[in-house]
C-alpha cells in the first residue's frame, strides 16, 4: 500500500510480538517448511544462473529510504522456453501491514488484508508491478540463506522513493530463523534472490489467507520448469544419506 516516509523510515515497521508459528519447521535446511521448494530443486544452481543473467535491466530501485544502496531488476529470463520470469537481488525488510500487523501500519495489503504472520508474501514497487503487468498475488520464488521458499506478490510499495526488498513477517523469519527478524530488524545483505512469475497466480488466495498447499504445488511446477530451461539437473531428496 502507499506508505509515507515518516512512517517507514528505513522500512523499520514495529510489528507486534510473534508467537510460535505452526508453518515454521525446526529443520535448519528448510526441507520441512510447508512452502519450501521440492528437494529436487537445485537452489545453488538456480542462484548462480540468476547471478549470471544480469544484462537486461528493467528498472533500478533503492533498497532503503536513505537511498544509500540500489539494486536492479532484470528481464534476461523473461522469455524462456517454458517459463517467463523477472528477478532481482536485494535485502529483506519486513512488511507487517494487513491482518494482525503492527498498529502503525496499514490494516490492508494491496489486494486484501493478508496476515503477515501466516502468509508468505513479497513486496514490489507499485511502478514495477504496473510496468511489467505483474498480476496481483503472482507467484514468487525467494532464495534466501541457501533455501528456496514460495510466496505471493501480496503488497506494493508506493512510497517516495519506492524501495525494493521486503517480505512478510512469516517469510522473513522463515528465511532467517536465527536472526531475530522483526519489523525493526531485517536482513541487510543484498544476497536474497527474488524470482517473480508475473502471470502465474496460485489458486486459493483469500482476503486474509492463502492455500499453502496450492502455492507449493504451483511453485514446484514452475521452478522445475525454470530449472529445465536453465539446463540444471535435479537434486537428490533431503532424506538421502
Amino acid at each position: 500500500m502507499l506508505l509515507s516516509f515518516s512512517i517507514l523510515v528505513l522500512k523499520a515497521v514495529v510489528c507486534r510480538a510473534l508467537v510460535a508459528n505452526s508453518l515454521l519447521s525446526a529443520a535448519d535446511d528448510g526441507c520441512n517448511v510447508e512452502f519450501a521448494a521440492d528437494p529436487s530443486v537445485d537452489v545453488a544452481g538456480i542462484y548462480a544462473a540468476l547471478q549470471a543473467a544480469r544484462s537486461s535491466v528493467v528498472a533500478t530501485y533503492p533498497t532503503t529510504y536513505l537511498q544509500d544502496h540500489t539494486t536492479s531488476v532484470y528481464s534476461d529470463l523473461l522469455n524462456l522456453t517454458q517459463v517467463s520470469v523477472i528477478h532481482f537481488f536485494s535485502d529483506m525488510d519486513v512488511d507487517c501491514d494487513g491482518l494482525n500487523g503492527n498498529t502503525d501500519g496499514d490494516p490492508l495489503t494491496s489486494f486484501g488484508a493478508l496476515d503477515a504472520e501466516q502468509v508468505p508474501w513479497y513486496v514490489l514497487p507499485a511502478s514495477l508491478a504496473f510496468k511489467e503487468a505483474i498480476l496481483p498475488n503472482a507467484l514468487g520464488a525467494i532464495i534466501c540463506n541457501g533455501n528456496l521458499f514460495y510466496a505471493i506478490f501480496g503488497d506494493t510499495n508506493g512510497a517516495s522513493p519506492e524501495v525494493i526488498g521486503e517480505g512478510s513477517l512469516l517469510l522473513g523469519q522463515t528465511c532467517f530463523p536465527d536472526d531475530e527478524i522483526n519489523g525493526n530488524n531485517g536482513h541487510e545483505a543484498l544476497d536474497v534472490a527474488y524470482i517473480v512469475f508475473p502471470q502465474e497466480v496460485p489458486p486459493g488466495v483469500q482476503e486474509n489467507s492463502i492455500d499453502i498447499e496450492a502455492l507449493k504445488e504451483l511453485g514446484d511446477q514452475q521452478i522445475l520448469l525454470l530449472q529445465q530451461d536453465l539446463g540444471i539437473s535435479l537434486q537428490p531428496d533431503c532424506s538421502d544419506p
